[in-house]
């Protein structure tokens, strides 16, 4: 048996009437919401993104003093203080605002991180110092909440490079270490 012919006129018109409605007041705010929620975590996905990338420039630094100290060390057997302790920061102290690592003649120890003759390229957020030592002279202990264990007594010269930056101005600081003791770089604080 054939459809009554209204049928088809009343099919067409449901769905003329379904496409006018548009969208209801809770699907918006369901949508919204939705938008709301990934936008803050994109947010702070991107803050940690940012203090990664300091922290990553910090790393690079740390490897070009490293490389101009076995230099040194070729040159003169032993290797070279650029501070009178692991806080005396260069190029100044860490405030989470942009310096150039190079040409800073007021710095007190100028000379000797000239004479060290560290290449960088690209500001930094982040202070650094580095203690050096000859044979049988204790490490110092750098700032971080572990302390890394050197060697007692020392056999050979050695440094201890460390860095201190603050990234959020929050008065935390991120701590990177290393030494002439192991390859390694210790990080402490890393998404501050």
């Amino acid at each position: 048996m054939a459809p009554p012919p209204t049928a088809p006129l009343r099919v067409a018109s449901l769905r003329r009437h379904r496409a006018t409605e548009g969208f209801t007041l809770v699907e918006l705010l369901a949508v919204v919401a939705m938008i709301g929620v990934l936008s803050a975590l994109a947010v702070v996905g991107f803050k940690k993104y940012m203090n990664s990338t300091r922290t990553a420039d910090a790393r690079a630094v740390i490897g070009s003093i490293r490389i101009a100290e076995e230099s040194y060390r070729a040159e003169t057997l032993t290797y070279r203080t650029c501070g009178t302790s692991l806080s005396d920061w260069y190029p100044g102290t860490p405030n989470g605002k942009k310096r150039n690592f190079n040409g800073w003649t007021s710095h007190s120890r100028y000379d000797d991180w000239r004479i060290l003759n560290v290449t960088v390229d690209s500001p930094t957020t982040f202070g650094f110092s580095v203690v050096a030592g000859a044979p049988g002279e204790k490490a110092p202990n750098t700032n971080t909440s572990l302390k890394p264990a050197w060697p007692s007594p020392t056999s050979e010269p050695w440094y201890v490079i460390q860095a201190a930056g603050d990234n959020d101005g929050d008065g935390v600081l991120c701590y990177l270490v290393s030494s002439s003791f192991n390859g390694e770089i210790y990080v402490e604080n890393d998404t501050e």
